[in-house]
């Protein structure tokens, strides 16, 4: 897809992430799955493409799935989330933590929070949940936040 004015590529894809965070914007940031295919298929964006958007956003901690999934009919459908709501937190203060934790693969959670904290990290639990729900870090129960193998050193964005 190409942008009229500039000639640059525009990622179709990324135009839907867009609209998709618009939506539920508009919507308090939380929204029935169901709601969503509606306004989708009155945007005329089809169920699979939402779904895998959705996914995808989901993936890179976008969007949130806080109520699971549906149990999907076939092996070949895209999994359907019962509720999308936004994070707390923006992308780039998860890659914060997980730069953090590619630097100390194991710390203490007193310490976590006190050095994002002073890097401007406000969510600093919310953050943390994803990184663990995205198997990024791990948490011990003596309080110890340790990397898992997914962000190891030569593991980069």
């Amino acid at each position: 897809m190409q942008d009229q004015k500039s000639g640059n590529y525009k990622d179709p894809f990324e135009e839907i992430a867009k609209a998709i965070v618009s939506i539920i914007k508009d919507r308090g940031g939380r929204m029935e799955f169901s709601d969503l295919e509606r306004w989708a298929e009155g945007s005329n964006i089809g169920k699979y493409t939402l779904r895998t958007v959705v996914n995808e956003m989901i993936g890179s901690a976008r969007l949130k799935a806080p109520e699971g999934y549906y149990d999907a009919e076939t092996e070949m459908e895209p999994p359907i989330p019962k509720v999308v709501e936004l994070p707390k937190f923006t992308p780039a203060e998860l890659e914060k933590l997980k730069d953090y934790l590619r630097e100390y693969h194991s710390v203490g959670l007193l310490r976590l929070f006190e050095d994002l904290s002073r890097a401007g990290l406000k969510e600093i639990n919310e953050i943390l949940k994803e990184a663990i729900e995205l198997g990024y870090a791990e948490l011990t129960p003596s309080g110890v936040v340790n990397a898992t193998k997914k962000l190891s050193p030569d593991q980069r964005r």
